[in-house]
């Protein structure tokens, strides 16, 4: 609303109104006194502003909006204290609230997920409240109405979605609730299709490097220095096979843009020596006997298994089918058992060494026994028995594996031992056959098998008669298997021929070569020796104990000694 003032025009009046007479001289001022200042005034009635105008040099009214209130000054809002001047224009109109129904759209960080809510104001009608006349106005305004907002709709969603941009997976359903509730609270009314991932390229290796043997709880008797186990392949022996990568499939954001899958990995098999790929990559396999390595993402076969320190309870018993090179000592009670060469940079103290193909020991042996091949015909004859039934007792497992995953097996609940038992009664009947072999050549042979003396009883109390029903599990016939593999490993190691034993110095030990002794130290002292074609010790003495050649010679530097000691040759 415009109010225009009622001003008194002080131009209008004459300031000094004279009288001229006859000397034209001014009228003077009869009372003496000055006009007083009068400040302006401004008055609100009805929503009609008066401004009364100041005189004799009066101060201008001053006015100040409240909220709710647009006061314009010449046609320009003012928001804080104004002071008037001639000539403006004051305009004052009530600020109404204008009622509120909005949709508010958000989007999450992945841009997967779109939330709306209903955002609803009540809109209120004001009055510009009276004021009297007064040099300042402070004007203000009071509720005059309510006025309800209007109801959402699902229009209004759809129109705030595409606003925001959201043009994929709304859902529609959503949406219609979330109307017809009025909800206040972010709800989700879009979802994205997320991109599928896809399968990484894999390699599946087929063997172990080194591997802890598993200790049977029920054994009556466990060797704690048996705890490993070293992995021997042969030519064509499947390695390593690579699984291919199956790519993703790409996803769609709420923006509709489309999310592209990770890119999948695919690694690439990578041999060395002893090693090569088939299949277009996809396989690696052995060329060469000799144990598997994995040297950081490179599969090698290498003939040596190394022990970088000493051979002690901490690397366990060592049992290899090639050579083997220990860059230390061999120490009490260990065992170090090779179908190879075995050569050691250190002694070999109260300890057990056998190489098929030689022994080669670059300082002394104390209180140990060394044995370099062995009985060949002897060994030959038990090894084809042991070897046939460890394939006999490896299928034997895989069928009751076979069996326990049939269908019609797991429903007619058979416990695993009488499966055993009727599996040896068919397929495997073999088996027992095998055992009663084996008990008679240990009953010919006890030395064969003395490091095994529990393995004869297992295998018959377990796969002979009605023992296989007392079996609660197939895994009780593992450690068995094992006792069996070590077993064929310990035969191949005998059976050798002309395999030498060096060493360079001997006292209280026992050496055993199908071969020669070479002894390049200072000597032996209460030593058994037992050569196939000689012993060979130039620069040393023999001191105590006793020689046997089968043929070839014996040579010393010096035999006995001062004090009468027994000296065998």
């Amino acid at each position: 609303m415009t109010a225009y003032d009622d001003r008194i025009r002080l131009d209008d009046l004459p300031v000094n109104p004279t009288v001229e007479d006859g000397n034209k001289h001014p009228i003077e001022d009869v009372s003496g006194e000055a006009e007083t200042p009068v400040d302006g005034r401004i008055m609100i009635q009805d929503s009609r502003v008066t401004v009364i105008p100041p005189k004799a040099g009066g101060r201008w009214p001053a006015i100040k909006p409240d909220k709710n209130v647009l006061v314009k000054v010449n046609g320009k809002e003012i928001k804080d204290k104004y002071t008037l001047s001639e000539g403006d224009v004051v305009e004052v109109l009530p600020a109404d609230e204008e009622p509120v129904c909005d949709i508010e759209v958000t989007v999450d960080s992945e841009k997967m997920r779109a939330f709306a809510a209903v955002r609803r104001k009540v809109g209120r009608k004001f009055k510009i409240r009276d004021l009297p006349e007064s040099s300042f106005a402070f004007i203000t305004a009071e509720p005059l109405d309510i006025v309800n907002p209007p109801e959402p709709t699902v229009e209004l969603v759809m129109e705030k979605l595409a606003e925001a941009g959201v043009v994929y997976g709304v859902d529609a359903e959503a949406v219609e609730n979330l109307v017809a509730e009025r909800r206040s609270l972010p709800t989700l009314v879009a979802e994205g299709r997320r991109p599928v991932d896809p399968v990484d390229g894999s390699v599946k290796f087929l063997f172990t490097e080194i591997g802890e043997k598993d200790i049977d709880p029920n054994a009556t008797r466990v060797d704690l220095y048996d705890r490993i186990s070293i992995p021997w392949v042969k030519p064509g022996d499947v390695l390593a096979e690579k699984v291919d990568p199956k790519p993703g499939q790409p996803g769609i954001d709420v923006y509709g843009k489309q999310i592209r899958p990770r890119n999948y990995r695919n690694p690439v098999l990578s041999v060395g020596e002893g090693v090569e790929l088939i299949n277009e990559g996809r396989q690696a396999v052995a060329t060469r006997e000799g144990r598997p390595v994995l040297d950081g993402k490179t599969i090698k076969v290498i003939p040596t298994f190394v022990v970088p320190k000493n051979a002690d309870a901490s690397t366990g018993h060592i049992r290899f089918s090639g050579d083997v090179m220990i860059n230390g000592d061999v120490l009490d009670r260990i065992e170090v058992m090779s179908g190879g060469l075995v050569e050691i940079q250190g002694l070999v103290s109260h300890a057990k060494v056998m190489g098929q193909q030689g022994v080669i020991v670059r300082k002394g042996v104390i209180g140990g026994q060394i044995r370099a091949g062995g009985v060949s015909a002897e060994c030959k004859a038990v090894l084809s028995v042991v070897q046939l039934l460890t394939t006999q007792m490896e299928a034997l497992l895989r069928a009751v594996r076979q069996l326990q995953r049939d269908p019609r097996m797991q429903e007619a609940k058979i416990p695993e031992g009488q499966i055993v038992k009727q599996l040896l009664e068919g397929r495997f009947k073999e088996i027992p056959k095998q055992i009663v072999v084996l008990e008679d050549h240990a009953a010919s042979s006890p030395n064969l098998f003395e490091r095994f003396p529990h393995l004869l009883p297992a295998l018959r109390k377990k796969l002979i008669g009605l023992g296989p029903t007392a079996i609660g599990s197939s895994r009780e016939l593992q450690p068995l298997l094992k006792s069996l593999q070590d077993l064929a490993l310990f035969l191949e190691a005998m059976q050798a021929a002309d395999a030498d034993i060096e060493v360079k110095s001997l006292q209280n030990a026992v050496l055993e070569a199908s071969g020669k002794v070479v002894i390049g130290g200072a000597g032996c002292y209460y030593s058994v020796i037992t050569a196939g074609k000689g012993v060979k010790a130039p620069r040393g003495l023999l001191r105590g104990g006793r020689v046997t050649v089968h043929e070839g010679n014996v040579e010393f530097k010096e035999l006995g000694g001062p004090g009468g000691v027994t000296t065998e040759v």
